[in-house]
């Protein structure tokens, strides 16, 4: 059997399991730029995959000191700051193929 591509290990990862995306860059050992591209490819192309609706959900980023969530951003990774209490500490956003 064929080694499978870094893409097609994404996308069994995240059909099987939820997942940060630094949980996902840790697990490939792969730079953030490669997997930033690899996840916007993988979002794309899931629709014709079998047996998944073909959905990448990306839940939203959420404060943990004020509880302010990211919800209109669609972003693979927290941001740097709240923009309502300026805090850094984040929940970061979590992944999972649908």
């Amino acid at each position: 059997m064929a080694e499978q591509t870094r893409r097609q290990q994404i996308l069994e990862l995240l059909t099987d399991y939820e997942s940060t995306f630094d949980e996902l860059r840790r697990h490939l050992e792969i730079p953030v730029h490669v997997l930033q591209e690899d996840l916007r490819h993988v979002e794309k192309s899931a629709r014709h995959v079998e047996g998944i609706e073909g959905r990448l959900e990306v839940t939203s980023a959420r404060c943990l000191q004020c509880g302010f969530e990211m919800t209109r951003q669609r972003r693979f990774t927290a941001p740097s700051r709240c923009p309502k209490c300026k805090s850094e500490r984040f929940e970061a956003p979590r992944l999972r193929l649908r």
